[in-house]
C-alpha cells in the first residue's frame, strides 16, 4: 500500500480571443503549487479507498473508527502545543456501488493508522483543480451543424464563416436530464427556459452562482434553446469548481451526490453526468466513475487540453468513460487536444458560441475539450429521447455506430480512433423514416409492407 504522488488539475478548457474575425487559440498556463511532501510538516489531504468486500455498513463504522484515532491524535498535538495547521479530520464520504471511500485531513500519525486498517485499498492524496480562460463573442454554433451533418467527398467539412444548419428530431432530448459537473450554472439564462436547476455544491463556503461562466458555457451546449444539443432536456448544477480552483475531492463529494440522486429517483435510463474537467491519473476518480456505470449511469468527460494521452488524465482514463476530444472546423484535431486509446470519439470543440454567465441573454465563445464533451452529452440526451435507449452499454454502442468513421484527418488523431460524433439527422436511414412519417400524417396507411391509397399524394425524389 502506498500513497500515490500528488499532481494539479486541469478543467479541460482551451480559450481563444478573437482579432479581425479570426480566433487564436492560447497557451494554457498551468499553475506549480507544490503540496506538501511526505516528509514536510503538517497535515495531510486525503482520499482514502477502501476494499470492494466493504459495503456502506463498513465504511461507516470505519469513518467511525477514524474520527475517533483523529480526536485523540488532535488531543496529544494539542498536549504538545504543536496546534499551528490543525488537521481537520474525515470530511466527506464516497458510496458508488463497490466504490467505498472517505477524504479528510489527517496529520501523519493518523495517516500511518488508517494505513494499517485492513479495511483500507490505497490512499490518494487530493489534487488541485484550475481553470484559466479569455473570452470573445463571435457568431454562428458550426459545432451543432456539424453533429448533424454526414460528412463524404461531395460534402466536405464547411468552413467556419459558411451558414450552418442543425438538423433534429423534434423530440430534442425531452425528459432527459444531463447533470453538470462544473463551476455552477446561471439557471436564470434564457437560454435554458426555465429547465436548469442548481442540485448542489460541493465547494465549501461557497454560494451556488456560476462566478466563473465555464459551467453556464458547458450546459449551453447540452441544453440551450439556442446553442443546445438537446433542446428540451433538462441540466442540473453540480458545483464542484469556484471560480478556478478545488480538488478531486470535492469532485468527488460532487460526483457522489450526482450518483445517488439519479439513483434515488430511478433516471439511471434518462440521466448522464457531464465532466468537463480533469487531472493527471486519479485511480480514485476514475473507480468512482467505472462504479457509477456499474450502477447504470454514463460520464462524459473531456479528454483534456494537453496535447497528450489522455490516458494520463483523470475521469478521461476511466475504462467507462465517454471520453470525448475535440476537433477544429475542418475536421482537424484541436492542436491542444489530448488523444490516443482513451478517446471514445470526437466532437467540435473550437470557437464554440453559448450561454454567459454575464446576463441572463449574454452569450460567449469557448474552445477546448470542454466544450466537445457537452456536445456528447447532449446526444446522449438526444438519442434516449428519440429511440428510448435503456442501458449503458447500448447507449455506448450506439454512440459508436452512428458515429462517422474516418472522415476526420488521421494525420492530426495520434492513433486515436476516427470516430466524429453524429446525431444521423441528415442520413438516408433517417430521411426515409421521416419521409414514411410524412406520408403516414398525411393519410396513408402502412399496410403489409405497401402504402394503401386512401389519398392522392404526388412524392418527386431527388436523384
Amino acid at each position: 500500500m502506498k500513497i500515490s504522488s500528488t499532481f494539479k488539475v486541469l478543467a479541460a478548457v482551451l480559450p481563444f480571443v478573437n482579432f479581425a474575425g479570426i480566433a487564436a487559440a492560447l497557451p494554457l498556463d498551468v499553475p506549480t503549487t507544490e503540496l506538501p511532501s511526505a516528509q514536510a510538516p503538517g497535515p495531510k489531504k486525503v482520499i482514502v479507498v477502501l476494499k470492494d468486500q466493504v459495503d456502506s455498513k463498513k465504511l461507516l463504522r470505519e469513518t467511525s473508527w477514524v474520527r475517533l484515532v483523529h480526536a485523540r491524535n488532535l488531543q496529544k498535538r494539542q498536549a504538545t502545543n504543536t496546534t499551528t495547521h490543525l488537521p481537520t479530520g474525515v470530511e466527506g464520504t464516497y458510496d458508488i456501488n463497490k466504490f467505498k471511500a472517505y477524504a479528510g485531513s489527517f496529520d501523519e500519525e493518523t495517516i500511518a493508522e488508517i494505513q494499517s486498517s485492513d479495511n483500507v485499498e490505497y490512499i490518494e492524496e487530493e489534487q488541485e483543480i484550475y481553470i484559466t480562460g479569455v473570452q470573445s463573442q463571435y457568431s454562428a454554433p458550426w459545432g451543432l451543424a456539424q453533429l448533424s451533418s454526414r460528412v463524404s467527398s461531395r460534402k466536405p467539412f464547411a468552413k467556419i464563416e459558411d451558414p450552418h444548419v442543425y438538423q433534429y428530431d423534434a423530440s430534442a432530448g425531452e425528459g432527459m436530464y444531463v447533470y453538470v459537473l462544473d463551476t455552477g450554472i446561471l439557471t436564470a439564462h434564457k437560454e435554458f427556459e426555465g429547465r436548469a436547476e442548481h442540485g448542489f455544491t460541493a465547494v465549501e463556503d461557497a454560494d451556488d452562482a456560476d462566478h466563473q461562466g465555464h459551467g453556464t458555457h458547458v450546459a449551453g451546449i447540452i441544453a440551450g434553446k439556442t446553442w443546445g444539443v438537446a433542446k428540451k432536456a433538462r441540466v442540473i448544477s453540480v458545483k464542484v469548481l469556484d471560480d478556478r480552483t478545488s480538488n478531486t475531492a470535492v469532485a468527488l463529494d460532487g460526483f457522489n451526490w450526482a450518483v445517488q440522486d439519479i439513483i434515488e429517483k430511478k433516471r439511471q435510463n434518462i440521466a448522464v453526468i457531464n465532466m468537463s474537467l480533469g487531472s493527471n491519473f486519479s485511480r480514485a476518480l476514475n473507480e468512482a466513475v467505472e462504479n457509477a456505470y456499474a450502477e447504470g449511469i454514463i460520464s462524459v468527460c473531456s479528454a483534456g487540453n494537453f496535447a497528450g494521452q489522455a490516458s494520463d488524465q483523470s475521469p478521461a482514463s476511466a475504462k467507462t468513460s465517454i471520453t470525448v476530444g475535440a476537433i477544429n472546423v475542418d475536421g482537424t484535431r484541436l492542436p491542444q487536444s489530448n488523444f490516443g486509446d482513451a478517446v471514445t470519439l470526437w466532437a467540435p470543440g473550437s470557437r464554440i458560441l453559448s450561454a454567459s454567465n454575464a446576463s441572463v441573454e449574454a452569450s460567449i465563445g469557448f474552445s477546448g475539450t470542454s466544450q466537445a464533451a457537452p456536445h456528447v452529452a447532449g446526444l446522449i440526451c438526444y438519442l434516449r429521447a428519440l429511440e428510448g435507449l435503456k442501458g449503458t452499454d447500448v447507449v455506448r454502442q450506439r454512440l459508436l455506430d452512428m458515429g462517422q468513421k474516418n472522415v476526420l484527418k488521421t494525420s492530426t488523431l495520434m492513433g486515436s480512433a476516427n470516430i466524429l460524433a453524429y446525431n444521423g439527422a441528415d442520413s438516408e436511414e433517417t430521411a426515409l423514416a421521416s419521409l414514411e412519417q410524412s406520408i403516414l400524417h398525411r393519410g396513408w396507411k402502412w399496410v403489409k409492407g405497401s402504402f394503401e391509397d386512401v389519398k392522392t399524394l404526388v412524392l418527386k425524389l431527388a436523384n
